[in-house]
């Protein structure tokens, strides 16, 4: 009989329990107003939204960056880029590094400018032999016509043995001074090398008589 009764009765330590649970929801609905499971002292109501990625919070701050410097109107854009324009045209033509766009103010290409304006190329050179094979062409006389053919190629070796010859060397330096760069410079080099001294832009800052860098 005593068996039967502790087991119809209730436990008073369980009730005891089950009442101070009951007491901690009712308190944490009155402090905070939300029905908050009460799993332990170590859980805490969470912020109600889910924590973004690292990438989607860089991606908003350059896109809200982005937003702040966009110009007003297009007028206001046009004219910043035609501002832009001027100062690097005036940088160009004065050859001040330090002014240039970013893509010429690379040390590799500034040593290749510097390079080949203290050489003496082929280029200018070739385009007095293209003057003079078209003129000749104009000529009815099959000598001239000859001769400014061969002139003509003759040129054409000339330019694309320099051509060759200053990539090398050009190619070189670069390698020797900046063994780690990634920036192409023979072709750069090339095309300088075919205008005259005064059309190059940016222009010269060295002189022929200078050291070769």
């Amino acid at each position: 009989m005593a068996l039967l009764k502790r087991r119809g009765g209730a436990d008073p330590d369980v009730s005891d329990a089950a009442g101070t649970a009951t007491g901690s929801a009712e308190t944490a609905v009155e402090l905070t107003g939300e029905l908050v499971p009460d799993d332990g002292p170590r859980r805490t109501a969470g912020k109600g939204r889910p924590t973004p990625k690292r990438s989607d919070a860089r991606a908003a701050r350059t896109q809200t960056t982005a937003t702040a410097k966009k110009p007003a109107n297009r007028t206001e854009a046009r004219a910043t880029r035609r501002k832009q324009s001027q100062d690097y045209r005036a940088a160009m033509m004065s050859g001040d590094v330090s002014r240039l766009p970013p893509r010429e103010r690379a040390p590799e290409r500034v040593l290749a400018r510097d390079f080949v304006d203290t050489r003496i190329n082929v280029g200018p050179f070739f385009l007095i032999a293209a003057v003079l094979y078209f003129v000749g062409g104009l000529v009815p006389i099959g000598t001239v016509r000859f001769a400014a053919t061969i002139l003509m190629l003759a040129g054409i070796v000339a330019v694309v043995v320099d051509s060759i010859v200053l990539s090398w060397q050009v190619s070189k330096r670069i390698t020797e001074r900046y063994p780690d760069s990634r920036v192409r410079v023979r072709a750069y080099a090339a095309q300088r090398a075919l205008l005259p001294r005064r059309w190059r832009l940016p222009r010269p800052r060295v002189s022929r008589a200078d050291p070769r860098p």
